[in-house]
């Protein structure tokens, strides 16, 4: 089997580094590597032509979007296998070798992932893993769709799969929409082991999603989102139930845009997002448990750390 690892790039001068050197590990066992970058106003594509012939790089004329960028990657992909690896991420060693066992045991799947590291803020000592107990092989259709993922940096697909479902639609989280539209039609791999380490950062796109843009964008792009993901559901009782869970995790997903706006000193839009727990999802008591949750958390987490004297 071949495989292509395709790095897309924005503004990520200060990771880029760590990110191919990363890949250049596996370099023996991946035949084809790709930086794309979306025209970034930094020296990300500068840094990463520095590494020419090894991997080859690709810049855009005009920003084409997050998703546009991965689409970008699936177009110039030629191998059988893809893995999108996000420049703010690294690959574990021994993680490609991993995939290919993996599909040589079943091979009838066509997207594959697995477990990662997190990383919080570049600090090494936050490092950790969890076990994920989900099962090895999800056959398509009603229990494909079930599947849950990780981080898109661990997900490796069948070049023939994109080929016949299309590109990843305009959302921040388009990813978890295109793994459903796969898990409907095609078996699906995990591998509980780590494969990648993900890094977490306020600069992240994922945490500046949820306070850089309005709440009613945000709440567009969310039900955009999940209704096209409902829509992948093999049946009718299947998506009416998986837009019902959608709605019942609201509240919770509204919350964590409170906390992450609260990190970053927006303190009217972290309110606003609770408004938004009450009066949207009717969401009141729900809300006061969440946070007499976390205060519990917190005073557990300070008395562990000053230990009453006895």
């Amino acid at each position: 089997m071949e495989i292509t690892v395709a790095v897309p790039s924005y503004n990520k001068e200060k990771f880029i580094r760590r990110c191919i050197d990363s890949v250049l590990v596996e370099k023996d066992q991946i035949d084809t590597i790709l930086l794309v970058d979306n025209n970034s106003s930094d020296q990300t594509f500068a840094i990463a032509k520095t590494y020419e012939p090894v991997i080859a790089c690709i810049k855009n004329n005009t920003n084409l979007g997050m998703a546009g960028n991965w689409n970008k990657c699936i177009d110039l992909c030629e191998t059988e296998w893809l893995l999108i690896l996000h420049a703010d991420d690294e690959m574990v060693p021994g993680a490609v070798q991993k995939y290919k066992d993996f599909i040589k045991k079943y091979p009838s799947v066509g997207i594959v992932h697995a477990n990662s590291y997190s990383v919080i803020e570049g600090v090494e000592s936050t490092k950790s893993y969890t076990e994920n107990p989900q099962k090895e092989f999800w056959h398509a259709g009603t229990e494909g769709v079930k599947c849950h993922y990780g981080v898109c940096s661990t997900v490796m697909v069948k070049k023939e799969v994109y080929n016949k479902l299309g590109n990843f639609i305009e959302s921040i989280s388009s990813d978890a929409e295109m793994w459903s539209r796969i898990a409907n039609k095609y078996d699906v791999g995990f591998m509980n082991t780590p494969t990648a380490v993900y890094h977490v950062s306020k600069t992240s796109l994922g945490f500046e999603s949820l306070t850089k843009r309005s709440l009613h964008a945000i709440k567009k792009d969310w039900d955009y989102l999940n209704l096209s993901i409902a829509n992948n559901y093999p049946t009718e009782d299947s998506r009416r139930v998986r837009l019902q869970e959608y709605y019942d995790s609201c509240p919770g997903s509204y919350y964590t845009v409170a906390k992450a706006n609260i990190k970053v000193h927006n303190y009217i839009k972290a309110f606003q997002a609770c408004l938004f727990i009450i009066f949207y999802y009717n969401g009141l008591i729900l809300l006061i448990k969440l946070i007499f949750s976390d205060i519990k958390k917190y005073t557990i987490s300070k008395l562990e750390f000053y230990p009453v004297k006895g």
